[in-house]
């Protein structure tokens, strides 16, 4: 009986230590192979792409809800949540706030004091970076587009938009450094840092 005290307490003690996040971006970036047929990082090291979908987690899901839903993508060994960043044009996120409150002019998009639609898109990714998970975006929809809901104009605009928010807003200030891969519908932007 005692024996059994022991080893109990015992394997509590090591259920209680946190387990490290793996953090895969430690290896590098990001690359397709030589052969072109599997991502691998800088190092060499392969990538096997264990993934989720989270189609609508920017449009349903508040901060508590993204961040419950990436621990058990996490503990699930899920590396890779598909996300699509915009469903419709425009879109609105839990909080009613618009992805494109100005139309496809994303000058003013920050407003000082206001949570919008692009902070919680960066929320969602950092969150995902902490758990070490890789956000994949689909920037947006294939049915708004079908819809003439965004034109090359357009979708250039867009596609710039993203790409220089992720540098300037996101690479820069996350704890830990991510690889961020944006391929629009409509191909008209891809970045890879």
């Amino acid at each position: 009986m005692i024996a059994m005290a022991v080893l109990m307490f015992m394997g509590s003690g090591v259920m209680a230590q946190k387990a490290k996040t793996y953090i895969p971006w430690e290896n590098g970036k990001l690359k397709v192979s030589d052969e072109g047929r599997y991502l691998r990082h800088e190092n060499g090291t392969p990538f096997f792409w264990l993934g989720e979908t989270g189609w609508l987690m920017p449009e349903r899901l508040n901060r508590d809800e993204v961040n419950y839903y990436l621990q058990k993508c996490k503990e699930a060994g899920y590396n890779m949540v598909q996300v699509q960043v915009l469903n419709s044009v425009p879109s609105y996120n839990i909080y009613g706030k618009s992805s494109n409150p100005d139309g496809w002019n994303f000058k003013n998009i920050d407003k000082k004091g206001e949570y919008g639609y692009w902070d919680h898109m960066d929320y969602i990714i950092r969150t995902a970076a902490s758990k070490g998970i890789y956000i994949g975006m689909v920037c947006i929809w294939g049915s708004p587009v079908d819809a003439g809901l965004m034109n090359e104009k357009e979708a250039v605009a867009y596609g710039e938009f993203l790409v220089n928010r992720l540098r300037r807003r996101l690479r820069g200030r996350c704890v830990c450094r991510t690889d961020w891969i944006v391929c629009c519908k409509m191909s008209y932007c891809l970045l890879r840092n």
